[in-house]
Protein backbone atom coordinates (compact mmCIF):
# COMPACT_ATOMS: atom_id res chain seq x y z
CA UNK A 1 0.00 0.00 0.00
CA UNK A 2 1.21 3.43 -0.33
CA UNK A 3 3.65 5.54 1.94
CA UNK A 4 1.26 7.17 5.06
CA UNK A 5 3.88 10.09 4.62
CA UNK A 6 1.69 10.96 1.30
CA UNK A 7 -1.63 11.37 3.15
CA UNK A 8 -0.29 15.08 4.81
CA UNK A 9 0.50 16.05 1.29
CA UNK A 10 -2.71 15.56 -0.30
CA UNK A 11 -4.87 17.11 2.57
CA UNK A 12 -2.40 20.13 2.09
CA UNK A 13 -3.38 20.05 -1.65
CA UNK A 14 -7.19 19.92 -0.30
CA UNK A 15 -6.96 23.08 2.40
CA UNK A 16 -4.76 25.06 0.01
CA UNK A 17 -8.02 24.73 -2.53
CA UNK A 18 -10.74 25.65 -0.09
CA UNK A 19 -8.34 28.89 0.75
CA UNK A 20 -8.20 29.93 -2.81
CA UNK A 21 -12.11 29.74 -3.34
CA UNK A 22 -12.56 26.75 -5.16
CA UNK A 23 -15.90 25.77 -5.71
CA UNK A 24 -16.29 22.64 -3.11
CA UNK A 25 -17.32 19.95 -5.68
CA UNK A 26 -14.50 21.02 -7.75
CA UNK A 27 -12.11 20.96 -5.22
CA UNK A 28 -12.91 17.17 -4.15
CA UNK A 29 -12.74 15.76 -7.87
CA UNK A 30 -9.14 17.84 -8.28
CA UNK A 31 -7.99 16.01 -4.63
CA UNK A 32 -8.95 12.63 -5.69
CA UNK A 33 -7.22 13.23 -8.99
CA UNK A 34 -4.51 14.17 -7.26
CA UNK A 35 -4.63 11.41 -5.11
CA UNK A 36 -5.25 8.64 -7.51
CA UNK A 37 -1.95 9.94 -9.44
CA UNK A 38 -0.08 9.07 -6.70
CA UNK A 39 -1.44 6.11 -6.33
CA UNK A 40 -3.73 6.66 -3.39
CA UNK A 41 -7.77 5.79 -3.31
CA UNK A 42 -9.44 8.55 -1.67
CA UNK A 43 -12.64 10.15 -1.61
CA UNK A 44 -13.39 13.62 -0.54
CA UNK A 45 -16.80 15.33 1.00
CA UNK A 46 -16.41 19.17 0.72
CA UNK A 47 -18.34 22.13 2.11
CA UNK A 48 -18.01 25.75 2.44
CA UNK A 49 -16.64 25.49 6.17
CA UNK A 50 -15.36 21.52 6.06
CA UNK A 51 -13.71 18.69 4.27
CA UNK A 52 -13.97 15.11 5.40
CA UNK A 53 -10.67 12.94 3.08
CA UNK A 54 -11.04 9.27 3.39
CA UNK A 55 -8.18 7.16 2.47
CA UNK A 56 -8.80 3.55 1.44
CA UNK A 57 -5.68 2.14 3.01
CA UNK A 58 -4.83 -0.47 5.28
CA UNK A 59 -5.87 1.46 8.40
CA UNK A 60 -8.85 3.13 6.05
CA UNK A 61 -7.82 6.50 7.23
CA UNK A 62 -10.26 9.43 7.83
CA UNK A 63 -8.99 13.06 8.29
CA UNK A 64 -11.80 16.02 9.50
CA UNK A 65 -11.23 19.22 8.83
CA UNK A 66 -13.54 22.30 10.05
CA UNK A 67 -11.92 25.39 8.10
CA UNK A 68 -12.85 29.45 8.08
CA UNK A 69 -15.12 30.26 5.28
CA UNK A 70 -12.74 30.69 2.24
CA UNK A 71 -11.23 33.79 0.22
CA UNK A 72 -11.35 34.50 -3.10
CA UNK A 73 -7.65 34.52 -4.41
CA UNK A 74 -6.98 33.96 -8.35
CA UNK A 75 -3.36 33.09 -8.17
CA UNK A 76 -2.87 30.60 -5.36
CA UNK A 77 -5.51 28.74 -6.88
CA UNK A 78 -4.02 28.78 -10.30
CA UNK A 79 -1.11 27.73 -8.24
CA UNK A 80 -2.34 25.18 -7.06
CA UNK A 81 -4.09 23.71 -9.76
CA UNK A 82 -1.01 23.52 -11.99
CA UNK A 83 0.93 21.69 -9.09
CA UNK A 84 -1.92 19.16 -9.52
CA UNK A 85 -2.50 18.93 -13.49
CA UNK A 86 1.44 19.19 -14.25
CA UNK A 87 2.48 16.88 -11.29
CA UNK A 88 5.02 19.62 -10.35
CA UNK A 89 5.72 19.83 -6.54
CA UNK A 90 8.33 22.62 -7.51
CA UNK A 91 4.80 24.82 -7.76
CA UNK A 92 4.95 24.80 -4.22
CA UNK A 93 5.99 28.29 -2.99
CA UNK A 94 3.20 31.12 -1.62
CA UNK A 95 2.30 33.24 -4.50
CA UNK A 96 2.89 36.59 -4.36
CA UNK A 97 0.15 39.34 -3.75
CA UNK A 98 -0.69 42.83 -4.76
CA UNK A 99 1.10 45.37 -3.39
CA UNK A 100 -0.64 46.90 -0.21
CA UNK A 101 -1.36 50.58 -1.46
CA UNK A 102 -2.06 48.94 -5.36
CA UNK A 103 -5.25 47.17 -3.25
CA UNK A 104 -6.01 50.12 -1.37
CA UNK A 105 -6.11 51.83 -4.52
CA UNK A 106 -8.69 49.46 -5.94
CA UNK A 107 -11.15 49.32 -3.62
CA UNK A 108 -11.38 53.34 -3.80
CA UNK A 109 -11.59 53.20 -7.40
CA UNK A 110 -14.62 49.96 -7.37
CA UNK A 111 -17.14 52.53 -6.63
CA UNK A 112 -16.91 55.09 -8.96
CA UNK A 113 -16.01 52.80 -11.81
CA UNK A 114 -19.67 50.78 -10.88
CA UNK A 115 -21.46 54.02 -11.05
CA UNK A 116 -19.70 55.19 -14.08
CA UNK A 117 -21.08 51.65 -15.67
CA UNK A 118 -24.40 51.84 -14.33
CA UNK A 119 -24.97 56.00 -15.00
CA UNK A 120 -25.33 58.96 -12.08
CA UNK A 121 -23.96 62.11 -11.50
CA UNK A 122 -20.32 63.71 -11.22
CA UNK A 123 -21.34 65.27 -7.89
CA UNK A 124 -21.56 61.35 -6.94
CA UNK A 125 -18.81 60.08 -8.95
CA UNK A 126 -16.22 62.15 -6.61
CA UNK A 127 -18.03 61.05 -3.55
CA UNK A 128 -17.81 57.42 -3.97
CA UNK A 129 -14.28 57.44 -4.38
CA UNK A 130 -14.28 59.24 -0.86
CA UNK A 131 -16.71 56.56 0.90
CA UNK A 132 -14.44 53.50 -1.04
CA UNK A 133 -11.68 54.82 1.18
CA UNK A 134 -13.93 54.73 4.65
CA UNK A 135 -14.73 51.28 3.13
CA UNK A 136 -11.06 50.21 3.10
CA UNK A 137 -10.26 51.38 6.38
CA UNK A 138 -13.32 50.19 7.75
CA UNK A 139 -11.57 46.42 6.23
CA UNK A 140 -8.28 47.36 7.83
CA UNK A 141 -9.64 48.20 11.60
CA UNK A 142 -12.62 44.95 11.68
CA UNK A 143 -9.85 41.69 10.92
CA UNK A 144 -9.68 38.69 12.57
CA UNK A 145 -12.23 37.67 15.07
CA UNK A 146 -13.91 41.20 14.44
CA UNK A 147 -14.53 40.65 10.12
CA UNK A 148 -17.77 39.11 10.89
CA UNK A 149 -19.61 42.86 11.04
CA UNK A 150 -17.35 44.64 8.33
CA UNK A 151 -19.79 44.15 6.27
CA UNK A 152 -22.42 45.62 8.43
CA UNK A 153 -20.15 48.25 10.16
CA UNK A 154 -19.31 49.15 6.72
CA UNK A 155 -22.98 49.94 5.01
CA UNK A 156 -23.76 51.92 8.32
CA UNK A 157 -20.74 54.22 7.87
CA UNK A 158 -21.44 54.30 3.81
CA UNK A 159 -24.92 55.14 4.83
CA UNK A 160 -24.46 58.43 7.34
CA UNK A 161 -21.54 59.33 5.46
CA UNK A 162 -24.05 59.19 2.49
CA UNK A 163 -26.51 61.02 3.94
CA UNK A 164 -24.26 64.19 5.20
CA UNK A 165 -22.85 64.51 1.82
CA UNK A 166 -26.48 64.87 0.54
CA UNK A 167 -27.74 67.32 3.01
CA UNK A 168 -24.74 69.50 1.50
CA UNK A 169 -27.19 69.89 -1.63
CA UNK A 170 -24.63 67.60 -3.70
CA UNK A 171 -26.42 65.90 -6.25
CA UNK A 172 -26.36 62.55 -5.28
CA UNK A 173 -28.72 59.33 -5.04
CA UNK A 174 -27.72 58.04 -1.33
CA UNK A 175 -29.03 54.56 -2.56
CA UNK A 176 -27.05 53.76 -5.58
CA UNK A 177 -24.11 55.71 -3.99
CA UNK A 178 -24.33 53.77 -0.93
CA UNK A 179 -25.12 50.30 -2.89
CA UNK A 180 -21.68 51.57 -5.07
CA UNK A 181 -19.84 51.85 -1.77
CA UNK A 182 -20.57 48.95 -0.18
CA UNK A 183 -20.52 46.43 -3.85
CA UNK A 184 -17.09 44.70 -3.03
CA UNK A 185 -19.35 43.31 -0.25
CA UNK A 186 -22.31 42.12 -2.57
CA UNK A 187 -22.16 38.32 -2.93
CA UNK A 188 -23.12 38.59 -6.43
CA UNK A 189 -20.30 35.65 -7.16
CA UNK A 190 -21.04 33.75 -4.40
CA UNK A 191 -24.88 33.74 -5.02
CA UNK A 192 -23.93 32.57 -8.67
CA UNK A 193 -21.29 30.29 -7.25
CA UNK A 194 -24.36 28.53 -4.99
CA UNK A 195 -26.90 28.32 -7.70
CA UNK A 196 -24.09 26.03 -9.32
CA UNK A 197 -23.84 23.96 -6.66
CA UNK A 198 -27.80 23.22 -6.23
CA UNK A 199 -27.83 22.95 -9.97
CA UNK A 200 -24.73 20.34 -9.74
CA UNK A 201 -26.76 18.67 -7.02
CA UNK A 202 -24.08 19.71 -4.13
CA UNK A 203 -27.04 21.02 -1.92
CA UNK A 204 -25.11 20.91 1.03
CA UNK A 205 -22.21 23.18 -0.33
CA UNK A 206 -25.10 25.30 -2.58
CA UNK A 207 -27.41 25.49 0.55
CA UNK A 208 -24.29 26.88 3.18
CA UNK A 209 -23.32 29.60 0.55
CA UNK A 210 -27.00 30.54 -0.22
CA UNK A 211 -27.43 30.90 3.37
CA UNK A 212 -24.20 32.72 4.01
CA UNK A 213 -25.14 35.59 0.87
CA UNK A 214 -28.18 35.96 2.81
CA UNK A 215 -26.54 36.79 5.83
CA UNK A 216 -24.34 39.31 4.09
CA UNK A 217 -27.36 40.58 1.79
CA UNK A 218 -29.18 41.41 5.30
CA UNK A 219 -25.95 42.79 7.15
CA UNK A 220 -25.10 45.14 4.22
CA UNK A 221 -29.07 46.00 4.06
CA UNK A 222 -29.63 46.96 7.66
CA UNK A 223 -26.54 48.92 7.28
CA UNK A 224 -27.30 50.96 5.08
CA UNK A 225 -31.02 51.27 5.92
CA UNK A 226 -29.88 52.46 9.58
CA UNK A 227 -27.19 54.73 8.25
CA UNK A 228 -29.65 56.31 6.08
CA UNK A 229 -31.92 56.99 9.14
CA UNK A 230 -29.41 58.09 11.46
CA UNK A 231 -27.99 60.52 8.74
CA UNK A 232 -31.69 61.82 8.16
CA UNK A 233 -32.31 62.23 11.72
CA UNK A 234 -29.16 64.47 12.17
CA UNK A 235 -29.08 66.69 8.98
CA UNK A 236 -31.78 67.52 6.09
CA UNK A 237 -31.91 65.07 3.34
CA UNK A 238 -33.84 64.80 -0.05
CA UNK A 239 -34.69 61.80 -2.53
CA UNK A 240 -32.81 62.17 -6.11
CA UNK A 241 -34.06 60.04 -8.44
CA UNK A 242 -31.97 58.22 -10.90
CA UNK A 243 -29.88 60.83 -13.26
CA UNK A 244 -27.27 60.42 -15.54
CA UNK A 245 -25.15 62.49 -16.55
CA UNK A 246 -22.03 60.40 -18.16
CA UNK A 247 -21.84 60.33 -21.65
CA UNK A 248 -20.69 56.95 -23.61
CA UNK A 249 -17.83 57.08 -23.67
CA UNK A 250 -17.31 57.31 -19.41
CA UNK A 251 -19.53 54.37 -19.33
CA UNK A 252 -17.60 52.63 -21.69
CA UNK A 253 -14.48 53.64 -19.62
CA UNK A 254 -16.18 52.02 -16.27
CA UNK A 255 -15.80 48.53 -17.35
CA UNK A 256 -11.93 48.78 -17.36
CA UNK A 257 -11.33 50.41 -14.20
CA UNK A 258 -14.21 47.89 -12.59
CA UNK A 259 -12.42 44.76 -14.12
CA UNK A 260 -8.99 45.55 -13.22
CA UNK A 261 -9.97 46.38 -9.77
CA UNK A 262 -12.12 43.53 -9.37
CA UNK A 263 -9.15 41.34 -10.59
CA UNK A 264 -6.68 43.18 -8.31
CA UNK A 265 -8.85 42.39 -5.41
CA UNK A 266 -9.12 38.84 -6.07
CA UNK A 267 -5.53 38.79 -7.13
CA UNK A 268 -5.62 37.48 -10.70
CA UNK A 269 -2.49 37.19 -12.45
CA UNK A 270 -1.83 40.06 -14.72
CA UNK A 271 -1.90 37.44 -17.71
CA UNK A 272 -5.12 35.68 -16.73
CA UNK A 273 -6.61 39.56 -16.49
CA UNK A 274 -5.90 39.85 -20.15
CA UNK A 275 -6.92 36.41 -21.51
CA UNK A 276 -10.11 37.12 -19.51
CA UNK A 277 -10.86 40.69 -20.78
CA UNK A 278 -13.18 39.46 -23.45
CA UNK A 279 -15.28 37.51 -21.07
CA UNK A 280 -15.30 41.36 -19.34
CA UNK A 281 -16.63 42.85 -22.29
CA UNK A 282 -19.33 39.90 -22.99
CA UNK A 283 -20.66 40.37 -19.10
CA UNK A 284 -21.18 44.16 -19.93
CA UNK A 285 -22.35 43.87 -23.53
CA UNK A 286 -23.81 40.75 -24.49
CA UNK A 287 -26.77 40.76 -23.04
CA UNK A 288 -27.42 43.73 -25.26
CA UNK A 289 -25.48 42.82 -28.49
CA UNK A 290 -27.22 38.91 -27.80
CA UNK A 291 -30.76 40.54 -27.54
CA UNK A 292 -32.29 39.98 -31.01
CA UNK A 293 -35.85 40.99 -29.53
CA UNK A 294 -36.42 37.51 -27.49
CA UNK A 295 -36.10 39.38 -24.33
CA UNK A 296 -33.03 40.07 -21.66
CA UNK A 297 -33.48 36.29 -20.54
CA UNK A 298 -32.47 34.54 -23.67
CA UNK A 299 -29.70 37.43 -23.85
CA UNK A 300 -28.07 36.73 -20.39
CA UNK A 301 -28.50 32.79 -21.25
CA UNK A 302 -26.27 33.36 -24.23
CA UNK A 303 -24.19 35.60 -22.88
CA UNK A 304 -23.35 32.88 -19.78
CA UNK A 305 -23.02 30.28 -22.28
CA UNK A 306 -20.24 32.31 -24.23
CA UNK A 307 -18.63 33.11 -20.88
CA UNK A 308 -18.31 29.68 -20.16
CA UNK A 309 -17.26 28.50 -23.29
CA UNK A 310 -14.53 30.66 -24.05
CA UNK A 311 -13.19 30.06 -20.06
CA UNK A 312 -13.56 26.46 -19.99
CA UNK A 313 -11.33 26.63 -23.73
CA UNK A 314 -8.91 29.25 -22.21
CA UNK A 315 -8.68 26.95 -19.17
CA UNK A 316 -8.10 23.54 -20.96
CA UNK A 317 -5.50 25.50 -23.18
CA UNK A 318 -3.74 26.74 -20.01
CA UNK A 319 -4.53 23.52 -17.73
CA UNK A 320 -6.17 24.94 -15.21
CA UNK A 321 -10.40 25.70 -14.13
CA UNK A 322 -12.64 28.41 -15.98
CA UNK A 323 -13.53 30.21 -12.54
CA UNK A 324 -9.87 32.03 -13.19
CA UNK A 325 -10.87 33.37 -16.45
CA UNK A 326 -14.80 33.55 -16.13
CA UNK A 327 -14.81 35.81 -13.02
CA UNK A 328 -14.30 39.23 -14.34
CA UNK A 329 -17.50 38.46 -16.58
CA UNK A 330 -19.88 37.31 -14.28
CA UNK A 331 -18.80 39.49 -11.64
CA UNK A 332 -19.95 42.35 -13.98
CA UNK A 333 -22.85 40.68 -15.64
CA UNK A 334 -24.35 39.25 -12.30
CA UNK A 335 -26.45 41.73 -10.71
CA UNK A 336 -25.60 41.42 -7.00
CA UNK A 337 -26.48 44.71 -6.46
CA UNK A 338 -30.25 44.62 -7.90
CA UNK A 339 -30.96 42.16 -4.70
CA UNK A 340 -30.05 45.40 -2.54
CA UNK A 341 -31.85 47.63 -4.80
CA UNK A 342 -35.16 45.79 -4.65
CA UNK A 343 -35.10 45.40 -1.27
CA UNK A 344 -34.27 49.24 -0.81
CA UNK A 345 -36.72 51.10 -3.18
CA UNK A 346 -39.94 50.54 -1.11
CA UNK A 347 -38.70 52.98 1.15
CA UNK A 348 -38.09 55.35 -1.20
CA UNK A 349 -40.85 56.89 -4.05
CA UNK A 350 -38.13 57.79 -7.04
CA UNK A 351 -36.21 54.95 -9.02
CA UNK A 352 -32.95 53.89 -7.61
CA UNK A 353 -31.97 52.50 -11.18
CA UNK A 354 -33.32 52.57 -14.59
CA UNK A 355 -34.71 48.55 -14.18
CA UNK A 356 -38.23 47.71 -14.41
CA UNK A 357 -39.54 45.07 -11.58
CA UNK A 358 -35.82 45.13 -10.09
CA UNK A 359 -36.05 42.34 -8.25
CA UNK A 360 -38.08 40.03 -10.32
CA UNK A 361 -34.95 41.10 -13.01
CA UNK A 362 -32.14 39.95 -10.81
CA UNK A 363 -33.92 36.42 -9.85
CA UNK A 364 -34.39 35.40 -13.89
CA UNK A 365 -30.98 36.81 -14.49
CA UNK A 366 -29.53 34.67 -11.97
CA UNK A 367 -31.62 31.94 -13.40
CA UNK A 368 -30.46 32.70 -16.79
CA UNK A 369 -26.77 32.98 -15.82
CA UNK A 370 -26.43 29.21 -13.58
CA UNK A 371 -28.47 27.51 -16.66
CA UNK A 372 -25.92 28.98 -18.97
CA UNK A 373 -23.16 27.93 -17.40
CA UNK A 374 -24.66 24.66 -16.88
CA UNK A 375 -25.33 24.51 -20.62
CA UNK A 376 -21.41 25.59 -21.48
CA UNK A 377 -20.31 23.20 -19.10
CA UNK A 378 -22.31 20.17 -20.54
CA UNK A 379 -20.51 20.83 -24.08
CA UNK A 380 -17.46 21.43 -23.20
CA UNK A 381 -16.12 20.66 -19.84
CA UNK A 382 -12.89 20.06 -18.60
CA UNK A 383 -11.49 16.82 -18.79
CA UNK A 384 -10.32 16.62 -14.74
CA UNK A 385 -14.18 17.10 -14.15
CA UNK A 386 -15.54 14.56 -16.98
Amino acid sequence: MPAHHLIPKIIDIGDTLHRSGCAPYKLEKYVEHYALSRGIEATVQATPTSINYQFFDEDNTVVMKRLKPASIDMTLLAHTINQITRDDESISAEPKQYPRTMQALANIAIPPAYLMLVGSTYHALASAACLGLLVWMCQQVFTGRRSIAVEFISALVVGISAAFLNSLGLHISVWSLCIASILLFVPGLSISNALECLAFNDLVSGTSLLGQCVLTLIKLFTGIFMGLSIGSALWTTSVLAYTNEFPIEVQILGLPLLSLCLSIIFNVRPRDIVRGAPVAIMGMWGPTLLHFENGWVVATWLTSVAIGLYGTWIAKIRDLTGSIYIVQGIIIMVPGSRVLVSASQPFYEASILPIPSVGESAMFMFAAIVVGQITAYSIYSPKIER
